[in-house]
């Protein structure tokens, strides 16, 4: 019988199209072992079943199997479980697809929102407040009520808790986040207000109510309606905040509105420009109705 060529450990890498620690490493963790092994020297030699070995661990590899469940289908007999293996990896992958799927909607929805607040921005000069009279539709948020400072450092916790529940919840988070006032503007301490921190979610028209029940504790809609809106560049401070509010008061009295709900306070900011307050947009919005005269 014909002695089986055999192929240094260099002549196999290359054969294969893979390193030579590759293959060591395929060695030492008895995955695929060298058909021989010289005791002197401790060169390896490889055999054609090796080089197929290498093949199949090859091709294993391309359908995403790690190199512990790959030793686990090489080693085994059974037909019905490698048909087993590959229907797991399956329902693996196609779960992948999905979130996959999710990452570059979420992407496409960032990027748009980049361009478009780099449009917004570059026009709006930096001592400008733009003020207008918008009809918002209905917003379903993740909120979370209490006393706290305002501002950013001190809504960090808030924020961040009110994403781990949109992630738990398995929702998924579908605009700029805001703040929601639940005291006058013009009196109300900076260090310690009623405001409640908003994220709104993304929810189809008959998920609405079912959600709205299950998370009563963190989910609620902010009505839709007239909202005179002033939006400015920077992050707010004390003065900032009541000079714009003070500005969309005089606005309201001349037009005949008065207030109908707390502010909201909306940051037009990716999440990756967070650290860059120097770049954020702010939109301050009052709901509003027309004031009854008598």
């Amino acid at each position: 019988m014909a002695k089986d060529q055999l192929y240094t450990i260099g002549q196999a890498a290359k054969i294969c199209n893979l390193s030579v620690q590759t293959l060591r490493f395929y060695d030492k963790i008895n995955l695929v072992k060298p058909g021989e092994t010289d005791p002197l020297t401790g060169y390896r030699y490889y055999s054609n079943i090796n080089l197929l070995h290498i093949k199949i661990v090859q091709d294993m590899k391309l359908l995403q199997f790690s190199l512990e469940e790959i030793a686990q289908l090489i080693g085994s007999k059974s037909l019905d479980e490698i048909r087993t293996m590959m229907i797991q990896k399956h329902e693996e992958t196609v779960s992948k697809l999905i979130s996959l799927r999710q990452v570059a909607g979420s992407l496409e929805q960032r990027i748009g929102q980049l361009d478009f607040l780099k449009g917004l921005g570059s026009g709006i000069p930096e001592t400008d407040v733009l003020v207008e009279l918008k009809y918002m539709p209905q917003r379903t948020v993740a909120s979370q009520r209490g006393r706290s400072g305002c501002g950013l450092e001190s809504s960090v916790v808030g924020f961040t808790e009110l994403y781990h529940f949109i992630e738990q919840a398995g929702l998924q988070a579908d605009g700029y986040i805001m703040t929601i006032y639940h005291e006058d503007l013009l009196t109300f301490d900076r260090d310690d207000v009623d405001l409640e921190r908003c994220i709104p979610v993304r929810l189809e028209q008959g998920e609405l109510k079912g959600h709205v029940q299950q998370y009563a504790d963190y989910l609620r809609t902010i009505p839709e309606g007239n909202y005179i809106t002033a939006l400015y560049c920077g992050i707010p401070n004390a003065d900032s905040c009541k000079q714009i509010y003070q500005r969309l008061l005089t606005w309201m009295d001349a037009g005949g509105y008065e207030a109908s709900g707390p502010a909201i306070e909306q940051y037009l900011v990716d999440m990756s420009q967070m650290m860059k307050p120097e770049e954020f947009i702010v939109e301050l919005q009052v709901p509003v109705r027309k004031r009854l005269t008598l």
